[in-house]
């Protein structure tokens, strides 16, 4: 018998602090953010980020983890003896020797007992914003593979992007975690057996140990990003196309027969870039894009033009055009942007940032979702992508209206820009406070000895 595998449910931490960098609702106003950096507030909202999630001193990757692996537990009535294996990706770790997840599980055993998690299997993956991706995909091939015997796995990612104050990169900063439960018979999305892949090894976006910050080429992480996903959607349109899993008929492209589309979002201008480029990509040999260059000209071909440059600059108004189209704004508003909202209240997350996509889509759909087919693709440093596709199940109504992300972006409290560069260089907060919000039933970081990271449970 053919196993069903895929997510039971998805449960986000966030932080409780933000800092406000725009108003939408008065995109002419500045924050103290804006005014700060001498920047036009609505230069963000272009971008699409409105608030930077920012943690609290008591606060690491392993507390974020903690907190939504433990609300994953609670709200599925898990219990540790259930758990084969907690897989954390994370490009905010710390320590070379020891997994990220000793750290989480030490945390959560604060609250569920010494040894409870024991026969877990806890590895850290690394293939920055990707890293989620691998792991998901090990955890389905666990359920197919007949290994999981009523048990489940989690999936995680948790993740505290920070770049120098005011350099470029500063405003596309976040912080979260997030906690995806796999098992066979899910409530959510059941997934096909199908992934497709790419990997290069590149230098656009990198974190050496000798620095505490990323290094970032924007321009070209930009390219690699729209580069690796059209070849990991190419990947598995060879792989549907042999399995049969979808036909297509003349003149269709493989995203007429996806419903749902999400993937990593840096920022939210980057996914309505990303997903231009994939249908540029597919539709360019289809009869439709006649209509499309009748509209807004030819594509710019490489060998018109004498330098690089000169065709990227060209190549960047033509898909600017093409978002303008009826036709690109008709599906994207269908299948992608209602997926934007976690990353514009939040900001960047890494590793969290293609579920938070995923999980703010599932809850902007008011109709009824069940049996659509869904895409859900994952881009890393280094030049590494995946692209799932799942279904929706018919129990998913039930399991969405208890994400409560929406709830959790709004009770969060706003910070001044001083408490905001305090705790981003680790300084002593004014007024000698040791944090800004006291914990309440929460995982805490309670000091760090000799490089080794202590934690406990708030009740």
């Amino acid at each position: 018998m053919e196993r069903r595998a895929g997510i039971s449910d998805i449960v986000f931490s966030v932080p409780r602090l933000y800092i406000p960098l725009a108003n939408r609702y008065k995109p002419d106003e500045p924050t103290e953010f804006s005014l700060s950096r001498k920047t036009d507030p609505k230069k963000y909202l272009y971008l699409g980020v409105a608030k930077m999630s920012t943690p609290d001193s008591h606060q690491d990757a392993p507390v974020l983890a903690a907190n939504a692996i433990d609300e994953l537990m609670q709200r599925n009535d898990i219990r540790p003896r259930d758990i084969n294996r907690i897989e954390i990706g994370t490009e905010t770790s710390f320590d070379k020797s020891k997994s990220i997840g000793n750290y989480v599980v030490g945390a959560l055993e604060k609250k569920y007992g010494k040894g409870s998690l024991k026969r877990c299997a806890l590895p850290e993956g690394k293939a920055a914003c990707a890293s989620t991706g691998y792991a998901l995909e090990n955890s389905l091939d666990w359920v197919w593979g007949g290994r999981s015997n009523g048990n489940c796995r989690i999936v995680a990612g948790t993740d505290i992007a920070r770049y120098g104050l005011g350099t470029s990169a500063e405003y596309t900063q976040g912080a979260a975690a997030v906690a995806v439960l796999v098992e066979e018979n899910p409530r959510l999305l059941e997934f096909d057996r199908i992934v497709g892949q790419n990997n290069e090894n590149e230098g656009s976006f990198y974190r050496p140990d000798s620095s505490p910050v990323a290094i970032v080429n924007g321009k070209d992480s930009e390219n690699q990003y729209l580069s690796a996903m059209k070849e990991a959607l190419d990947h598995y349109y060879e792989q549907v196309l042999e399995s049969g899993l979808i036909s297509l008929k003349p003149g269709e492209a493989l995203t007429d027969h996806f419903d749902l589309i999400s993937f990593h979002q840096p920022y939210p201008k980057m996914v309505e870039k990303g997903y231009a480029a994939l249908l540029i990509h597919e539709w360019r040999n289809l009869p439709r894009w006649k209509a499309v260059t009748k509209e807004i000209g030819e594509e710019p071909r490489r060998e018109g033009f004498n330098s690089e440059e000169k065709y990227e600059a060209a190549d960047k108004i033509f898909i600017k055009k093409f978002m303008e189209t009826k036709i690109f704004q008709d599906s994207f508003q269908e299948k992608v942007a209602g997926g934007r909202e976690f990353s514009i209240e939040s900001g960047n997350s890494y590793t969290v940032s293609a579920w938070g996509h995923l999980g703010s889509l599932l809850m902007s759909k008011n109709e009824d979702i069940s049996g659509k087919r869904g895409g859900l693709g994952f881009f890393g440093s280094g030049r590494v992508a995946d692209a799932f596709s799942y279904t929706v199940v018919p129990e998913y109504k039930h399991v969405v209206r208890s994400f409560n992300l929406m709830e959790k972006l709004k009770n969060r409290i706003a910070l001044s820009l001083q408490d905001y560069e305090d705790l981003h260089e680790d300084r002593t907060l004014s007024g000698d406070r040791e944090f800004i919000f006291p914990p309440q039933h929460e995982f805490v970081l309670t000091k760090i000895e000799n490089g080794y990271r202590h934690y406990d449970f708030v009740d």
